[in-house]
């Protein structure tokens, strides 16, 4: 079929979450044959043609709009006399319509695939103007990473202010959900909290995954006593996450299991992140890098501590598909069918934290068979062409209950552009 998928930012290069999961669905879904029109917003003044745009351009035809989505704190004061919470104005732009009028109108359209409640705005307008079956990709509930957020502030009007754009985000997510043909849920949690907050929305359940022929067990040595933290260090979950493993958390490692080293790795780390490394040389704060699998295939134990957020971390599936041991928190491991101390350590309070990550650097029998269960659970449930299978059954579910027939060439050899075809 020929689908249209609208992105908050390009997904290229797969280096955070959010673009690992967008990219690798967009990716998988052309290798099955289907054509994609990529629509992606672009944040920032310079125009011209993004580098990046070249490694999506073997599984979709990419376009991009240009606006600036970039927080501020004038807009967020503004925000204050308006009924769209913040996070999801900021992406509201005429010059997105203009650029999805103008691809629609073509024509040959089978279904719209919007990337994220930030985009959701967008499905109004092609219901009104195009009638073309639509779903929503809900990477996470928004209502409850704000609401998470708001719980954790100790500040009275940070507070404040985010218990209103939970009350905003509230509002706003049920009532746009609602006119999606579906929306995918990634976890059964989520799917359980859009149910709750309005029951008229059509939901499913189609998890993450992760690309085994990327994340697999690399021959490296071990590295005795490293623990690992992987993730977008611009997103707020995981500053929070990682401030707390080491307000609250390391010290207690340190003392019970000298020597240990602490590598944090990830894009755009804001200072008080930088400053880590200068406050205990044996914490490393790397910012960005290339290739994360280097440093996880050679740490002793991958944390994820996190205490905000929602829908599925795809940093435990790439380290369960490395074959390394995770010690997460409830938050961190939710939407994944992990068993405790069978394919991962999962404790919430600092004191039991510290003791599961102690517990696996003192028992390397206990690393190895954490490691090995994680390792069976991905080949098992989240390999993306699996993914990409009950992905594709939710649309033929779609365009079923539409009465539209779609048009597949499943003539095409795997590899080939697809949108080369005929668009």
């Amino acid at each position: 079929m020929k689908i249209l998928q609208l992105t908050t930012r390009l997904p290229y290069p797969p280096d955070d979450g959010g673009k690992i999961g967008i990219f690798n669905l967009t990716k998988y879904l052309s290798l099955r044959g289907h054509r994609i029109v990529l629509l992606s917003i672009i944040s920032g003044r310079t125009k011209g043609t993004p580098g990046n745009i070249e490694g999506l351009r073997k599984w979709c035809d990419v376009r991009v709009v240009y606006k600036n989505t970039r927080t501020n704190l004038w807009g967020l004061f503004l925000n204050l006399f308006f009924k769209i919470p913040y996070t999801i104005s900021k992406y509201h732009s005429s010059k997105v319509k203009v650029a999805i009028r103008k691809i629609l109108s073509k024509g040959g359209f089978d279904l719209v695939h919007i990337d994220s409640l930030h985009m959701a705005y967008y499905g109004e307008f092609i219901k009104h103007e195009f009638k073309l079956p639509l779903v929503l990709r809900e990477h996470n509930v928004q209502t409850t990473i704000m609401e998470r957020y708001y719980q954790r502030q100790r500040n009275p009007l940070i507070k404040l202010y985010a218990y209103l754009q939970w009350k905003k985000m509230h509002r706003y997510e049920a009532k746009i959900c609602e006119i999606f043909d579906k929306c995918l849920m990634i976890t059964r949690e989520d799917k359980n909290r859009i149910e709750t907050m309005n029951p008229s929305v059509k939901t499913c359940m189609v998890p993450a995954g992760v690309d085994t022929s990327y994340f697999y067990p690399l021959k490296i040595e071990e590295e005795p006593g490293s623990l690992v933290f992987v993730g977008d260090l611009s997103w707020l979950p995981n500053v929070d996450g990682v401030l707390w493993f080491y307000n609250r958390v390391w010290s207690r490692i340190k003392k019970a299991s000298p020597p240990v080293k602490f590598y944090v790795i990830g894009r755009r780390p804001p200072e008080k992140i930088r400053k880590l490394s200068k406050k205990d040389e044996n914490i490393v704060v790397t910012g960005f890098v290339r290739d994360v699998r280097p440093y996880v295939a050679r740490c002793s134990v991958y944390i994820v501590p996190l205490r905000i957020g929602g829908g599925m971390r795809l940093k435990i599936l790439e380290a369960m598909g490395m074959e390394r041991p995770v010690v997460a928190t409830s938050v961190g491991a939710e939407g994944i069918m992990v068993t405790e101390r069978e394919n991962i350590m999962l404790a919430d309070g600092e004191a039991d934290f510290a003791e599961r990550v102690i517990e696996l650097l003192k028992e390397r029998n206990l690393r190895r068979r954490i490691a090995q269960g994680g390792k069976r659970l991905i080949e098992q449930k989240y390999r993306w062409e699996s993914v990409i299978e009950a992905l594709e059954k939710e649309y033929f579910r779609v365009l079923e209950n539409r009465g539209k027939s779609a048009s597949v060439d499943s003539g095409r050899r795997v590899g080939q552009p697809p949108w080369k075809d005929g668009d």
